[in-house]
């Protein structure tokens, strides 16, 4: 018995693994497809990965996601590690639950929903969308 469960088991990592990691090789080998066509292999080519790299604005908009990335990770690391601190240190203060549920809200709330209400939040208050809304946005 114990030895069927184990082959179970190994069986439904390998088939779990296959599924999550297959679909990522299958992109990285039709990246270098030369055809624009992904069903048809028309030969190796490094052709995509060249214009990429000499596509100015997207480089540029790589270099913007990366500081945005950065930036939110870093903030929002530091202000969620002084949320835990204050909802384990001090076990009873005056607005708890609310500051618990607003921790606990974007876990529970859709980002599209997360994303739309900031959205309309920034509008509403005047602020330009740009790269500091953008950075707020991914904070929270």
């Amino acid at each position: 018995m114990n030895a069927t469960l184990s082959r179970f088991n190994i069986v439904s990592i390998v088939l779990g693994f296959t599924f999550l990691y297959l679909p990522i090789v299958l992109l990285i080998i039709y990246s270098f497809n030369e055809s624009r066509l992904v069903t048809v292999w028309a030969g190796f080519s490094t052709k995509w990965y060249v214009e990429l790299f000499s596509n100015q604005g997207l480089l540029d908009a790589a270099w913007v996601t990366a500081r945005v990335a950065f930036i939110s990770a870093s903030v929002a690391t530091v202000l969620g590690t002084f949320a835990a601190l204050a909802l384990t240190r001090y076990t009873r203060f005056r607005g708890r639950t609310l500051f618990t549920g607003m921790v606990f809200a974007p876990l529970v709330m859709p980002e599209v929903i997360t994303g739309l209400s900031l959205l309309l939040l920034f509008v509403a208050i005047g602020l330009d969308r740009g790269f500091m809304t953008v950075t707020l946005a991914h904070i929270t």
